[in-house]
């Protein structure tokens, strides 16, 4: 009798030990993964969702990822009869555009899932006797983005520290950060650069949170 009874408080003694153990761990808050990244902060300090991080980052899916010398389904040097194969008629509308003083087809493409979406411009370049072929894409879309989650609306410090910038420089009517590596020119937002800049000026004088206005890719 007396062996049941001290057996029986042991355990019940055991099971609250356990029990607290237990409480102990599960409210202990997990520490940070030794040597993780910290994701691109703005100037007030809130991350921004383009984050260095991928998995914080808001990913595209493949109709709508930017990848050198892609855009989804879009290829640069693809000819005329080519995208009208791969992109219904009804999200173009054609239009044209200069280069070099001449005067060249482009075409404005809605986005089939958003069609009150900013229209990517699609600028060809050729004759009627060569064929047209596409020169460069124009993005102005925030549902475009790299496979990092970079795109509009993202901040040039993100772009910076994912790609590296080789020129940052007034092109055409745009000041353009340009990635050599992706062959990607991020358009900035003026407003956010130093007042009275240059044509040409450094990436360590263009503010970190100066947002991506517009890509693009050639």
């Amino acid at each position: 009798m007396i062996h049941s009874l001290f057996r029986g408080a042991a355990a019940v003694v055991l099971g609250a030990c356990l029990s607290a153990c237990d409480s102990s761990s599960s409210s202990r808050t997990p520490a940070a993964s030794a040597g993780a990244e910290t994701p691109f902060a703005g100037t007030n300090g809130a991350t921004d969702p383009a984050a260095l991080s991928t998995s914080a980052a808001r990913l595209p899916d493949s109709l709508h990822l930017i990848s050198p010398s892609r855009v989804g389904r879009l290829r640069l040097n693809m000819k005329e009869h080519e995208l009208l194969a791969v992109v219904p008629a009804a999200q173009l509308t054609k239009s044209t555009h200069q280069f070099e003083g001449a005067t060249y087809p482009a075409y404005r493409m809605r986005d089939a899932q958003q069609p009150t979406a900013p229209a990517t411009i699609l600028e060809f370049i050729g004759s009627d006797s060569t064929q047209y072929t596409l020169r460069r894409i124009r993005i102005y879309d925030p549902q475009y983005r790299t496979a990092e989650g970079i795109g509009v609306g993202s901040p040039f410090g993100a772009a910076r520290q994912v790609y590296g910038l080789t020129r940052v420089r007034q092109d055409e009517d745009d000041f353009v950060a340009i990635s050599g590596e992706m062959r990607i020119g991020w358009i900035l937002d003026e407003n956010s650069l130093p007042a009275r800049h240059g044509n040409d000026i450094s990436t360590s004088e263009i503010p970190p949170a100066t947002r991506i206005m517009g890509v693009r890719v050639r």
